[in-house]
């Protein structure tokens, strides 16, 4: 296998574990909510584990996506998305090249005229 066709697999098999980390990220929620619980004895709070666990995730999780809700809605992941957008090299040079191209179709109608 030549240099170029690893490097794609490469690339390929890393965006596939990048997808599978926010699955990762649920367990591992879980695991921490699991140990919380878990030392609350600690403290002299008795809670049953096996009751409330489940609904404990679930609206701990719900609450997630509400913030991501939020955070959607008042526009901070767009405004993110375009300064993460703005800063990688490729996009630079489309948006360069797109600027060009402005300014070559303004002269072509300025000489139209």
């Amino acid at each position: 296998m030549d240099g170029k066709k690893f490097r794609e697999k490469f690339i390929l098999y890393k965006i596939f574990y990048q997808r599978s980390l926010s699955y990762v990220s649920l367990i591992n929620s879980a695991m921490i909510l699991f140990l919380f619980l878990s030392d609350l004895k600690k403290y002299n709070i008795f809670i049953s584990i096996e009751t409330w666990f489940i609904p404990i995730l679930i609206v701990g999780i719900l609450l997630l996506i509400g913030f991501g809700y939020l955070e959607d809605r008042f526009g901070f992941y767009r405004t993110e998305q375009q300064e993460v957008t703005q800063r990688t090299p490729q996009m630079n040079e489309i948006l360069e090249k797109l600027k060009s191209l402005e300014k070559d179709v303004k002269e072509i109608k300025r000489k139209i005229k």
